[in-house]
C-alpha cells in the first residue's frame, strides 16, 4: 500500500473518529485540571490500610500465576492441535482455529463476568478467565511459531523410525520453547495488570476492595492498593525481564541454579492453585441458558441503524480505540526516548521509566472515572483514557526497540560531524519502522477490547449495554452484542495483517 493512500486513511479515520467521539479541545482546557482530583485525594496513601489490601493482592498476583501457569500448558497443546504440521485432520484444525479466534475476541473482564455465572464469585472465576485468555493468546503464538520452524530434521526422525510424538519433542520443541516461553512471561506480565480489575464483576483480587474504596470515595485508601499494586507490577516486570535474558542466552546460570529456578517455579504453580477453590454456584442449567443464547443473538439488535444498534456502537467504540492508540502512540515515542537506557544516562533514565511504570500500573477503570470528571459520561472519556493507558505500553515497547536497535551508525554519523537530530533520523528512526508499525496495530487490537469494557464506569463504546445485557441475564442481547465485537476484532486483525504485509 502506498505512503500516500496510507496518511489518507489516516487522516480520513482521525477526522471521523473526531466527530464521532466528540472530541473538545475547549472542554480539555477548561476542565482539565480535575482530571487531578481523584489523584490528588489520593495523596498520601492510608498507611494503615496497607495491611488489609495485602491480603486481596496476594490473591490477585496468585490469580495470574495460575492463569499464566495453565493457559500457557493448554496453549502448547492447542498450538499442537492447530498447527497443519502437525494435525493430520485439516476438519478439525480449522474448527479448532475458528474457535481460538473467537475466544481471542472476548475481553479477560467479559470472560471473567460469564465465569461468575457459572462457577460463581471468587477467584475461581477470575483463574478461569485469565486461563482461558492466556490459552486463546498463547495457542496463536504458538502455531505460528511452529509453522515458521524448520522441520526436516523431525521428518528425518520419523523415515528413520522415530515415532512422530519422540521426533517432535527432540526436534521441535527445544526450538520452540524459547520463543513460546519469552511470550508466556509477557502474557503473565499484563496477567498482573488484568487480575487488579477482575474484581469489578465479582472475579476475586483486589479489583473488588478497590471498587468498594472507590464507590466509597475513600481515595486515600485507593492511593494505598496502587502503591502496593506498582510494587507487585514492577516484581512481576523486573522477574519477567530477567528470566527472560537467561532463556535468550544473554544471562548464563550454571546448572544447580537453573534446577532452583525449575523448582521455585513450581512450587509458584502448586501455591497458586489454591485460587481454584469452588464457589458453589452455578452449574450446567447456567451454561446451557447462555450458551443458548449466545448462539442465537438478536438479530434486530445485531443489524439495527439505531444509536442503541451493535454498527453504531461498533463504530464509536473503533473510534475510541483508534484515537486513544493514535495519541497514546506520539505521546508514547516521545516518553520512550527519554526512558532509553541506549540514548540517555541510567540516572537520567531512571525516573521516566519509573513514570511510566506508574502509567500502567493503574487500572483503566481509575482512568476512566478521572477522566468523567472533566468530559462527563460517553466516548469523549473513554478515548482520553485509552490515551493515557496506550502510553504507558507503547512506551515500553518503543524502548525496547531502541535499547535492542544498532547504534553504530549513528555513532558513526556523529564522528562524521552530523547533527544529533539528523544522526538519530537517518539511522535509528528507520530500524524502529517496522517495530512501531507493529506496536501500534497490537495496541489498536487490545484497545478494542479495553474500549469495550469501559462502559462499566459510563465511558462510551459498546461495553455499557453488553455488560448491562449480561448482569441482568439478556443473554440474546449479550450475543448480539459479543458477535458483533468479534466481527469488529476480526477484520481489525485482517486489516493490521494486510498492513503488514
Amino acid at each position: 500500500m502506498k505512503k500516500r493512500t496510507v496518511w489518507i486513511l489516516v487522516l480520513g479515520m482521525t477526522a471521523v473518529s473526531l466527530a464521532e467521539t466528540g472530541f473538545d479541545l475547549e472542554l480539555l482546557e477548561e476542565r482539565g485540571s480535575r482530571f487531578f482530583d481523584i489523584a490528588r485525594a489520593m495523596v498520601p496513601p492510608d498507611r494503615g490500610f496497607f495491611q488489609e489490601a495485602a491480603g486481596p493482592l496476594l490473591g490477585t498476583v496468585r490469580m495470574s500465576l495460575a492463569g499464566s501457569f495453565l493457559g500457557s500448558l493448554l496453549g502448547l497443546l492447542g498450538a499442537v492441535l492447530g498447527s497443519r504440521r502437525t494435525d493430520p485432520h485439516p476438519w478439525i484444525r480449522v474448527s479448532f482455529l475458528c474457535f481460538i479466534q473467537l475466544l481471542r475476541t472476548v475481553p479477560a473482564l467479559i470472560l471473567a463476568l460469564l465465569c461468575t455465572f457459572l462457577v460463581g464469585l471468587g477467584t475461581l472465576a477470575g483463574t478461569l478467565a485469565l486461563t482461558f485468555s492466556t490459552f486463546g493468546v498463547m495457542t496463536r503464538l504458538g502455531y505460528e511459531d511452529m509453522e515458521n520452524l524448520d522441520w526436516k530434521t523431525a521428518r528425518a526422525l520419523e523415515a528413520s523410525g522415530c515415532g512422530r510424538g519422540k521426533a517432535f519433542c527432540r526436534a521441535i520443541l527445544p526450538r520452540l520453547l524459547p520463543g513460546y516461553l519469552n511470550n508466556a512471561l509477557y502474557l503473565w506480565e499484563a496477567n498482573v495488570r488484568q487480575a487488579a480489575i477482575l474484581g469489578y464483576v465479582g472475579a476475586g483480587g483486589i479489583g473488588l476492595l478497590m471498587n468498594q474504596q472507590l464507590a466509597w470515595r475513600a481515595y486515600s485508601r485507593v492511593g494505598s492498593i496502587l502503591v502496593l499494586l506498582y510494587g507487585a507490577v514492577l516484581a512481576s516486570e523486573s522477574l519477567s525481564e530477567a528470566l527472560g535474558k537467561v532463556l535468550n542466552g544473554q544471562w548464563r546460570l550454571q546448572s544447580w541454579m537453573k534446577k532452583g529456578m525449575v523448582v521455585l517455579g513450581i512450587v509458584l504453580f502448586l501455591g497458586s492453585l489454591g485460587t481454584l477453590e469452588p464457589a458453589g454456584r452455578g452449574g450446567l442449567g447456567a451454561a446451557r441458558a447462555m450458551i443458548r443464547g449466545l448462539l442465537t443473538p438478536d438479530l434486530s439488535l445485531l443489524f439495527s441503524l439505531e444509536k442503541d444498534g451493535v454498527p453504531w456502537l461498533l463504530g464509536e467504540t473503533f473510534a475510541m480505540a483508534f484515537l486513544g492508540t493514535l495519541g497514546g502512540g506520539m505521546a508514547a515515542g516521545f516518553l520512550a526516548f527519554f526512558s532509553s537506557f541506549r540514548f540517555l544516562p541510567v540516572q537520567g533514565a531512571l525516573l521516566p521509566r519509573l513514570v511510566l511504570l506508574g502509567i500502567r500500573t493503574v487500572p483503566v477503570f481509575v482512568y476512566g472515572l478521572m477522566w468523567l470528571r472533566v468530559t462527563g459520561p460517553g466516548p469523549f472519556a473513554g478515548t482520553l483514557t485509552l490515551w493515557v493507558c496506550s502510553i504507558g505500553l507503547l512506551a515500553k515497547r518503543f524502548q525496547i526497540g531502541l535499547d535492542s536497535g544498532d547504534r553504530q551508525p549513528f555513532d558513526a554519523c556523529r564522528a562524521m560531524g552530523t547533527g544529533w537530530a539528523a544522526a538519530f533520523r537517518w539511522t535509528i528512526l528507520p530500524q524502529l519502522k517496522k517495530s512501531t508499525a507493529t506496536a501500534l496495530l497490537y495496541r489498536l487490537d487490545v484497545n478494542l477490547r479495553e474500549a469495550s469494557i469501559l462502559g462499566l464506569v459510563g465511558a462510551g463504546g459498546i461495553g455499557t449495554p453488553l455488560i448491562l445485557a449480561l448482569q441482568q441475564y439478556k443473554w440474546q442481547e449479550a450475543g448480539a452484542f459479543l458477535w458483533g465485537l468479534a466481527v469488529l476484532v476480526l477484520a481489525v486483525e485482517w486489516g493490521s495483517e494486510r498492513g503488514r504485509r
